[in-house]
């Protein structure tokens, strides 16, 4: 009876490995990646989960500048301007049917003075807008729209922005409705569609 209690137990134990190496082998240990548009929302609460960003590095950025096509949106989270103007351009890209704007974090590039960034700061060099020391840098909020690297549209309306207004009260219905109404003129140019489409 003893050899039949043991050989019982071993056959138990038996199938709890097999089971156990089962579970294990197809568990997923990978960690979870955030969805760029969930990480978006999280960074810029004002603009939803369902949203058009795509999270890019600074050589893809350079790269689209360069020779590519792409909608080029460059900030950083801790600038309060930033959420606002992303809010609007998403709100945009959704009516007119992009579904893809490259987001570029620059806060730790240009604090860096990463090459890559710099290169960016070349190519945009007659864009940029060239301050008292005679240095010209990214600031946030700034759009581009680049067709087979060519610039055919550049926004950074308000990222110098002079007087102590805050984002608040400048974006109002207006001001808001009129910049989404620009930027979905910017944006069907890009995607070659006329106005009366």
């Amino acid at each position: 009876m003893g050899k039949n209690i043991k050989r019982t137990l071993q056959s138990i134990l038996f199938i709890l490995i097999i089971i156990a190496f089962i579970y294990i082998g197809t568990k997923d240990f990978k960690p979870k990646v955030e969805v760029d548009n969930e990480k978006f929302d999280q960074d810029y609460p004002l603009v939803d989960k369902k949203n058009v960003f795509v999270y890019a590095n600074a050589n893809e950025v350079y790269t689209t500048l360069k020779n590519g096509s792409g909608i080029i949106f460059m900030a950083f989270p801790s600038n309060i301007w930033s959420g606002y103007y992303a809010k609007i351009l998403n709100d945009a890209a959704s009516e007119v049917g992009v579904d893809k704007v490259l987001y570029y974090d620059f806060y730790e590039d240009r604090k860096l003075k990463n090459a890559t960034y710099q290169s960016i700061v070349v190519k945009l060099n007659s864009f940029l807008p060239v301050l008292d020391e005679l240095n010209q840098d990214i600031y946030a909020p700034t759009l581009i729209v680049v067709k087979n690297g060519k610039i055919i549209s550049f926004d950074n309306e308000t990222s110098i922005t002079s007087g102590n207004i805050s984002p608040e009260n400048y974006w109002n219905d207006l001001t808001m409705g009129l910049k989404k109404q620009n930027l979905k003129l910017m944006l069907q140019d890009y995607l070659g569609v006329k106005e009366n489409e």
